[in-house]
């Protein structure tokens, strides 16, 4: 890659203020822009055939930036995916880390698709640094999540059950609350819901429902045995009425079994 090239394209289009490092076979991009925890923005350039990758180098998922991706955080999740299908934006993993990248096809096109790529990257750190949920629903969440795995830990005779587990290591998005090995190579995906309003309540639920989805589309699918959707019927926003019809619509339309906390007992049933 010619260097000193892609530097001068950058500047004589945007300004004198970016700098470079070379990284190997990668260019390190320093740019001018900062995110709201006063971060400078770095992107690494690679050359392979005919194609140049512009990436994030791993940072945001790193903790390169002094915050992380509030990835169990739905309203986040949801700001994530607009920023990162406005801009195109890619992901792979390697080695446990999550990159994000775009492709430029010519040379030609380097500076503009750095300069939306270091719009996403900054508003991707800046908004991970808000806190989306209000104190009242963290507590809501923290006390049934505690509560419910250390009820399940009560079933955990053979290590068979693990927590907070990724179904496939190369899609992060694919985290349950509690996976279940079952005999013959078959699982149970095991979800939380609670909320300490009916908007959080049902967030929830929105959510479950779209990660019992996808894992019914994955390479996983013949092995999910069971699909387990543990409630806590105790919990304000359950109260709501709009409640039953969004639990409804979650087992009819994943086959997911409800089960209230106040009837935790049938859980054994499903671990076998």
């Amino acid at each position: 890659m010619k260097f000193d090239e892609v530097l001068n394209d950058i500047r004589s289009s945007f300004g004198g203020l970016w700098l470079t490092k070379q990284r190997g076979n990668s260019l390190e991009i320093i740019t001018p822009y900062a995110t709201t925890n006063n971060k400078f923005i770095s992107l690494f350039i690679t050359e392979q055939g005919d194609d140049f990758f512009i990436t994030d180098g791993g940072w945001i998922n790193s903790g390169m930036y002094d915050v992380l991706p509030k990835d169990e955080d739905t309203t986040y999740l949801k700001i994530f995916e607009h920023f990162k299908m406005s801009f195109d934006v890619k992901e792979i993993d390697s080695q446990g880390v999550t990159f994000y990248y775009v492709k430029a096809n010519k040379y030609i096109d380097i500076p503009s698709r750095v300069l939306g790529f270091s719009t996403f990257v900054q508003n991707i750190v800046s908004i991970s640094e808000i806190d989306f949920e209000t104190k009242t629903e963290k507590e809501t969440k923290h006390r049934f999540y505690s509560k419910a795995t250390n009820y399940l830990k009560l079933y955990d005779q053979e290590e068979k059950l693990k927590f907070n587990k990724f179904l496939l290591d190369e899609k992060k998005e694919l985290k349950f609350n509690a996976i279940f090995s079952n005999s013959a190579g078959s699982i149970t995906l095991i979800n939380y819901i609670t909320g300490s309003t009916d908007s959080y309540f049902a967030s929830n639920i929105f959510k479950t429902n779209t990660l019992f989805e996808m894992a019914d589309s994955s390479k996983y699918k013949r092995h999910i045995k069971n699909k387990l959707s543990l409630i806590d019927n105790n919990a304000a926003g359950y109260l709501h009425r709009s409640t039953k019809g969004y639990l409804f619509h979650l087992k009819n339309h994943t086959g997911s079994e409800i089960i209230d906390w106040s009837e935790k007992e049938r859980i054994k049933e499903f671990l076998s």
